[in-house]
Parts: C-alpha cells; sequence; structure tokens
C-alpha cells in the first residue's frame, strides 16, 4: 500500500511539473511576443512622416540664412506638394533668377524676373523686399552715372538729370517700406503678377501706393515702362496716371 501511494505521489508529481513547465513556456513566449510587438510599435512610432510643412519650415530657416537654392531643394524635396510649397518653390526660383540678374548689372531683367511673391512665406517676402529696394537703388545709381555724362551740355538737362537721381533714391527708398502683400494684392488684380512683369513702389500716401509697372521685351533684356498707377490697399481701386 505504501508502495503504492508514493508510486501515484511521484506520478501526480511529475505530471504537475509538466504543467507548470508548460505554463512557464507559454508565459515567456506570450512575453517574447508581446515585447516583439512593442518594440515594432515603438519603431514604427518613431519613423515620423515627414510632410510638405515640415519641408517649408526647414526652407524658410534656409532662406533666413540666405541659403536660397538649398531651400529650393528642400521644397523640391517633398514627396506630396501642396500649393503652398508649390508657390514657395515658384518664389524660390524667381528670387534666385532675380538675384543672379541683378549680380550681372541686369536691373530690367532682375525686375521683370523678381516680380511679385505668391506663397504666404514671411522669409521669402523680406527677401523679395530687400532685393527690389536694391534694384531700385540700382537705377538710381544707373541713372546718375548716365546723366553725369550728358550734364554738360545744358543746365538745364543737369537740373532734370538731378531731378530725376532724387526721384530714384526716393523709389527706392518707398520699395523698402512696401510690403510684398499690397504689391501682390496689386499685380495680381492687374494681372501683372507674371513673368515679364516688372513693379517698383515710387510713391507712398497712406494706404494709395503708386506703381511703376515695367514690361520686359522678348530678348529679356529691356523693361519698358507701360503705365505708372495709383493703388488704394483699403478699396482696391486703380487709376492709371500715365
Amino acid at each position: 500500500m505504501n508502495r503504492s501511494f508514493f508510486k501515484k505521489a511521484m506520478v501526480g508529481t511529475a505530471a504537475l511539473a509538466t504543467v507548470l513547465s508548460l505554463a512557464a513556456c507559454g508565459s515567456k513566449g506570450a512575453s517574447s511576443s508581446s515585447s516583439s510587438s512593442t518594440n515594432e510599435s515603438s519603431s514604427t512610432s518613431s519613423k515620423k512622416t515627414v510632410t510638405a510643412a515640415d519641408k517649408i519650415a526647414a526652407a524658410e530657416k534656409l532662406i533666413e540664412q540666405g541659403k536660397y537654392q538649398q531651400a529650393l531643394d528642400e521644397v523640391n524635396s517633398v514627396t506630396k506638394s501642396t500649393s503652398e510649397s508649390r508657390a514657395l518653390a515658384t518664389d524660390l526660383q524667381n528670387y534666385i533668377a532675380a538675384k543672379k540678374a541683378y549680380n550681372n548689372g541686369n536691373y530690367d531683367q532682375a525686375l521683370t524676373n523678381l516680380n511679385t511673391a505668391s506663397s504666404s512665406s514671411s522669409a521669402i517676402k523680406e527677401a523679395y523686399q530687400s532685393l527690389r529696394s536694391k534694384i531700385a537703388a540700382a537705377e538710381s545709381s544707373s541713372s546718375t552715372t548716365s546723366s553725369s555724362a550728358t550734364s554738360s551740355a545744358t543746365s538745364a538737362t543737369t537740373a532734370a538729370a538731378t531731378s530725376s537721381s532724387s526721384s530714384s533714391a526716393a523709389n527706392a527708398s518707398v520699395a523698402q517700406s512696401t510690403s510684398e502683400d499690397v504689391i501682390d494684392a496689386f499685380a495680381t488684380k492687374m494681372g501683372f503678377n507674371q513673368q515679364g512683369y516688372g513693379i517698383i513702389p515710387v510713391q507712398k500716401n497712406g494706404s494709395v501706393y503708386r506703381f511703376e509697372v515695367r514690361q520686359n521685351n522678348q530678348d529679356n533684356t529691356v523693361a519698358n515702362l507701360i503705365g505708372i498707377y495709383e493703388y488704394n490697399a483699403e478699396t482696391g481701386s486703380v487709376t492709371k496716371v500715365s
């Protein structure tokens, strides 16, 4: 009887040990599976999708640093472009072309290449405003040099040259203080917001602005004056002065 009892006890113990062992393995497997799932989830969440907004933000920082080509490359690397990313890319392309023309002394070409900023980027608008002012100042310098060469003809010619030079210098100051948003609103209303047109602010009186509008020739080397306009930024009304 004792021998039978101990035999049964040993069998029961072995069976219990087997059950416990299997349970432990199952628990370990579940724990391992859970850990693997958690790691995969963590890995997936760490790989954040780079959006167009992220690329635009990065481009804005590059623009502020004066790295315009790098900013353009950043915007062009957007996987899924948006209307804003496309607008900023166009603004950057126009700015780079205008800056190159300006550096080469082709001020008319620089002006018509610049046109207007259509994106909402404050950084590119500031760059446009600065370059537009430089173009106006360069036009002033060019006008002064040209006028000096002929100023000995008559005193009347000299007086006219001085007046023209002073006016151009004033234009540069007005250009620096005129918001690109105002220029874009005027250009959009009149259909001047496209390549080939150049706009220089020449006068400002409250919310009323006077703009000189030029259009380049077929060779894109000379921008001819097509009119001077007054634009009321509050009412949106436009009057052609000359």
